[in-house]
């Protein structure tokens, strides 16, 4: 076989231990739901390089509950190529006599044979070609396919790609229905360099050591082929725990000190499908959104309704004070806002953001900040007839340029002027350094809108790229920021490649939301 070949293949190999481990490490999590993992799964053949099994009653997956997901991973080591429509019902794109949805409707018709309650995963790291009319339409967080795709008369151009998959796979309407609500297809996941990196934050958080950077082997990657070899490859929580010990894995060996609780904001699933497993307690606003886009005009407020109603409930708040508390902001930056508002430091909430992707918990020792970064300050002059005054936050990349361009745009506030701020050394990923670091540049930004500000009253509209974490952090300083709208950006280009605005602070009436909703995580 050419060395190339035999690259290639062993690129595969090694995604494929990395997905497994990344899935296994939930078997460690206190409160997970995961019990079995299982490495090529034998009984859903097309589907079973991973394969993981819930506890009854399962977790939800949108309005009905599964107990199992299959994986099916195509890695590819280059980009020459994309996945569509056509490809999927074509045997000559993966060089086979049978399809890719064949291979699925085939495991789909073994796995029904015991349970219906289950859903078929096709990850690959290529994209889906621009032009397909699935492209935009899959479900952002998890690639379900859309409720269009069931719908859609036969002569529409969705309505023809559905018939032409059933008509491959010739079966009747009913059965294909219920086929191809399991599908989800995940294109343009991880490449594998950032995947490995993804993963090593989840063993970590698990407990679990990872190799320093100047190593080249890696133990999870020679483990996966021996579990192969050896035909040990399913494991529950048990036995999953005993080889980590065995294998020296576990970085704490002592017993642990008593975590800290807990809390999820959820509002996108993609990369925090099981968050519920991993947080104490959770609110998910996710049923609002399609992918991170509004569902509707009302879904902003909505969203944030509900979340301030979690935040009020007199028993969170309680134990929030009375400990240390960790904060899994999977949500848009507005809503990491908007938590950091309802928990500002004058209410005695001891409560810190993870940070992505290390996994770490950013909490600021105030006492001891060394040299803080300040901000770099530009003003430029808009629109005289108004107080209210726009602010560009360029912390991981500069959108000075898609804010002036929105603000052109009849959809864009009226502004009199416009202050931009970066990080000293310039907008990057890497441009915040730590908890302090962010601390500090929050703590700052009271005192530049005061200045910028012709009035107490004016209204600022916030137009942000930057980690949640700075979101929460300026957020608690709710009394000094003052009146606030925050817009987000479609940075996916899924829809208007432009900005939205989503939502004005104070909200003033969220305490009339309908709290039957608050801890209603089902909504996915």
């Amino acid at each position: 076989m050419a060395l190339k070949q035999v690259g290639a293949r062993t690129e595969g190999d090694v995604y494929q231990a990395l997905f497994f481990w990344k899935q296994a490490a939930d078997l460690l999590r206190e409160g997970s739901k995961v019990e079995r993992v299982v490495l090529e799964h034998d009984e859903a053949d097309g589907v079973d390089d991973v394969a993981v099994f819930y506890s009854p009653p399962g977790i939800d997956a949108g309005g009905w509950m599964v107990t199992a997901d299959y994986f099916q991973l195509k890695y590819h080591v280059d980009q020459r190529d994309r996945y569509c429509s056509e490809a999927l019902i074509d045997p000559t794109f993966i060089r086979s006599k049978t399809s890719l949805l064949q291979r699925f409707y085939k495991a789909y018709s073994k796995l029904s044979e015991d349970h219906n309650r289950f859903r078929l995963h096709f990850v690959s790291n290529w994209r889906w070609k621009e032009d397909d009319r699935l492209a935009n339409l899959l479900r952002e967080y998890d690639g379900a396919l859309p409720e269009q795709f069931f719908d859609a008369g036969e002569k529409s151009e969705l309505g023809r790609i559905r018939e032409q998959w059933r008509a491959h796979l010739r079966i009747g309407a009913d059965e294909f229905a219920s086929f191809a609500r399991t599908l989800r297809l995940q294109l343009d996941y991880f490449g594998r360099r950032d995947f490995k990196d993804y993963v090593y934050a989840k063993l970590e958080a698990a407990g679990l050591r990872t190799p320093s950077a100047d190593r080249i082997a890696c133990p999870y990657q020679g483990l996966a082929q021996q579990f192969l070899m050896n035909g040990t490859n399913s494991f529950d929580r048990a036995s999953f725990r005993r080889l980590c010990e065995q294998q020296g894995l576990l970085a704490i060996t002592e017993p642990r000190l008593p975590r800290p609780l807990t809390v999820g904001i959820r509002s996108f699933v993609r990369f925090a499908e099981r968050l519920d497993s991993e947080v104490d307690r959770m609110v998910c606003v996710a049923s609002y959104f399609e992918g991170r886009h509004p569902r509707c005009s009302e879904s902003w407020t909505k969203a944030a309704r509900k979340i301030l109603a979690f935040f009020g409930d007199e028993e969170l708040r309680a134990r929030l004070r009375s400990m240390d508390s960790v904060l899994a902001l999977e949500c848009h930056g507005t809503f990491a806002m908007l938590v950091g508002w309802e928990l500002s430091r004058n209410t005695g909430a001891k409560a810190f953001p993870i940070q992505k992707p290390s996994g770490q918990v950013w909490r600021p020792d105030t006492s001891h900040i060394d040299a803080p970064s300040s901000w770099q300050r530009e003003v430029i002059a808009h629109d005289g007839s108004t107080d209210d005054i726009a602010v560009c936050l360029s912390v991981t990349h500069d959108i000075r340029k898609d804010v002036l361009e929105y603000l052109a745009t009849p959809a864009g506030p009226r502004v009199c002027k416009i202050l931009v701020l970066k990080p000293e050394g310039g907008p990057s990923h890497q441009s915040i350094r730590d908890a302090n670091d962010a601390y500090s540049l929050a703590s700052q930004l009271p005192n530049l809108l005061r200045n910028a500000r012709s009035r107490r009253e004016a209204r600022v509209h916030l137009f942000f790229a930057c980690p949640n974490a700075l979101m929460f952090f300026i957020g608690q300083l709710r009394d000094a920021v003052g009146r606030l709208t925050l817009y987000e950006f479609d940075f996916g280009f899924e829809r208007s490649g432009t900005y939205q605005e989503s939502v004005s602070l104070p909200l003033t009436d969220y305490r009339h939301a309908d709290h039957s909703e608050v801890f209603d995580d089902s909504e996915v």
